[in-house]
Formats: C-alpha cells, sequence, structure tokens
C-alpha cells in the first residue's frame, strides 16, 4: 500500500516522502486514515533542530526519522484481537505524520465522537500530556499554582488546573502566548521578560509561594528559579523536558528544595499505565475525560490553532514552530 509521510532528514530538513506500508495487520494493530494530526513543538522541535541529539541518555534518536504522534483518522480495518474500536470509527492515536498508520490498540486507538470539529479533538493529544501534572500532584480546590509556559502543554495545564478548582496564574515571555491563555479563561497572567516573577508570585500568595509550581518549557535554569518561588511543603512539576545542556550552581535549589520541603516530581506522561490498573489512573482514562472535556467546550483549544497545513508544507510549519514563536503557536496537518 502506498502512503505518504513526513520524516525529519536531518536537522533542519524535514519533508514529505512516498513509502510502502504491509497491509497485513498484527493482532493489536489498526489501520487508520488520516484525517489530521497535530505538531508537539517541543519534542518534533528538538528533533528538528538537533537539539535531541544533546541528551543521548534518553533519546537516540537516528536520522532520517518519522515524526509525530498525534493522530485522528478513520478506521479502516482492524487486526484480530483489537476490542478498542471497529472499521467506521474516527480514533485519535499515538501515530505519527501520514496519510495512514497503522495505530497500536494496545497503547490507544481512542474513538472520537464523528460529530466533534476534527481540529478540536486533535488538540486532546498534547491535553495528555498536560494532564500528568494534574495527575502527579496533591492539588485540592483553592490551591495557589503557577505554571511556567504557555505553549500547548503549559496552557492545557493550566486549564486543567483552573478547571480542578486551583486558583492559577501563568507566566511566559511571550505576548501572543499570554493574549491565548487569556482567550483561553486564564486571567492572572505575567510576562515574565518585562516583570520579575519572584517579586509578583509572593505578592500574589501573601509571600509564601505558589502550592504547585508547574515548569511547562523544560528550561533546566527556571526549574531552579521555580523553586525559589514555591511554597513551604509545596510541589514543583517538571513537565517540561530538559533537553539543553546548563552549567549553574544548583545549590540555591538544592537548599530551596530542602529547607522548605519540597516535592520535586517528574511528570511525564509515558509513566502512566497504558491500560486499566487496580488504584491507578491510566492513559487511555485521561484521554476519554479530556476528549469529553473538548467535546463539551470545558476545554477549550481553538484559540490555540494558528497554523493549518497540508503536509507538504511541513517545512515552512517546522521553520515556523522552531524560530518564529511569536507568530506560530500550533500547527496541525489536514490530510483530507
Amino acid at each position: 500500500m502506498d502512503i505518504n509521510q513526513i520524516v525529519i532528514v536531518k536537522p533542519g530538513h524535514v519533508e514529505l516522502q512516498k513509502s510502502t506500508m504491509v497491509e497485513k495487520l498484527e493482532p493489536f494493530e489498526v489501520l487508520v486514515k488520516t484525517e489530521h494530526s497535530i505538531v508537539s513543538a517541543g519534542t518534533e522541535g528538538s528533533s528538528f533542530t538537533g537539539l535531541i541529539e544533546e541528551v543521548e541518555k534518553y533519546f537516540n534518536r537516528p536520522y532520517p526519522s518519522k515524526t509525530g504522534y498525534g493522530n485522528l483518522g478513520e478506521v479502516i480495518s482492524v487486526g484480530d484481537s483489537v476490542t478498542m474500536c471497529k472499521p467506521g470509527d474516527r480514533v485519535l492515536s499515538f501515530s505519527s505524520h501520514a496519510s495512514h498508520v497503522k495505530a497500536d490498540s494496545s497503547r490507544m486507538a481512542l474513538p472520537v465522537p464523528k460529530d466533534g470539529d476534527p481540529l478540536d479533538l486533535v488538540f486532546a493529544r498534547m491535553a495528555g500530556v498536560s494532564m500528568s501534572a494534574l495527575r502527579s500532584s496533591t492539588v485540592q480546590p483553592g490551591d495557589t499554582v503557577l505554571v511556567i509556559g504557555m505553549g500547548l502543554v503549559g496552557n492545557f495545564a493550566a486549564q486543567i488546573f483552573q478547571l480542578s478548582g486551583a486558583n492559577v496564574m501563568v507566566a511566559d515571555i511571550s505576548d501572543l502566548r499570554l493574549e491565548k491563555a487569556r482567550e483561553c479563561g486564564i486571567s492572572n497572567t505575567l510576562n515574565n521578560d518585562k516583570h520579575d516573577l519572584e517579586e509578583a508570585v509572593m505578592d500574589w500568595t501573601d509571600g509564601q509561594g505558589a502550592r504547585i509550581v508547574v515548569e511547562a518549557i523544560g528550561i533546566s535554569e527556571l526549574i531552579a528559579q521555580a523553586a525559589s518561588i514555591t511554597s513551604k511543603h509545596g510541589e514543583l512539576i517538571l513537565l517540561g523536558t530538559p533537553r539543553a545542556h546548563a552549567v549553574f550552581d544548583a545549590t540555591s535549589m538544592l537548599l530551596d528544595i530542602h529547607m522548605r520541603a519540597i516535592r520535586m516530581i517528574g511528570a511525564l506522561e509515558w509513566t502512566w499505565p497504558q491500560n486499566p490498573v487496580q488504584r491507578a489512573r491510566d492513559i487511555t482514562a485521561n484521554y476519554k475525560l479530556l476528549v469529553d472535556w473538548i467535546y463539551s467546550g470545558k476545554l477549550l483549544t481553538r484559540p490555540l490553532l494558528t497554523h493549518v497545513a497540508k503536509p507538504g508544507e511541513c517545512q515552512d510549519i517546522y521553520e515556523g514552530l522552531t524560530g518564529n514563536k511569536n507568530e506560530y503557536m500550533s500547527a496541525v496537518f489536514d490530510w483530507t
């Protein structure tokens, strides 16, 4: 079967390539005709720029490589052991940017409403990353939560904490991203390039620091700063993935964590179980909830959509997402 797929050929170069897919399905595989796929600006952007090569311990991704992990499309056929979906369903999966994909239903091939707008529903994939911050925390209604970084993952984290009843403040250096946050109902915003973050947080919390601080970018120096504005017995959640090497004195951060009994928590989505297990939330349950929130309008996505492109425009899209963050907030490929 002939397909088209987006491939990062080498750092700085991505293209749409023709390929051949073997049509025979393994027992848990689902053949999907893609409608839309969403770009992860952080993970995919680090592959596009070559930044990912700095962290070989966890990311050993030789070039050329397929890219993408947020796919929405129609099920064409299913393997013998698939129970999650059936032919004709529209499903969200962790599949790549391609005209047709084989989704692994043992991970997720989640049916979503056919009458929902695909340009909204596909954002559930990025919101799923954000959900791990909430699940990792001990948030209670009324808690102060600071989210640093208003890309897609940070924005959704802020919305999700706000839906949980938290009192949320967000910070970013991009006026565009802060404007988008306000359009999503997050009113307490701060440009920390123009204003002092520590001073603003301490004023907001009466000198206590935020009960929960979420670093949603993955910048080591920001993580260190975040510890200084986390309250006693508070939680510092690492939602962004640190990739760039950094050299600085970590003593002040470690002293803050030690003296104020701060819990530093890694919130990588993939640490959650794929399927239901006793006494634990699972990834599929997270996505079912997020799809429902998006479909019902509780979780806002449309203000975050800045670019819809055909797959052949992939070079421009990746250049924009990594090099022009004042205009590019997100990108969705339209395969229809």
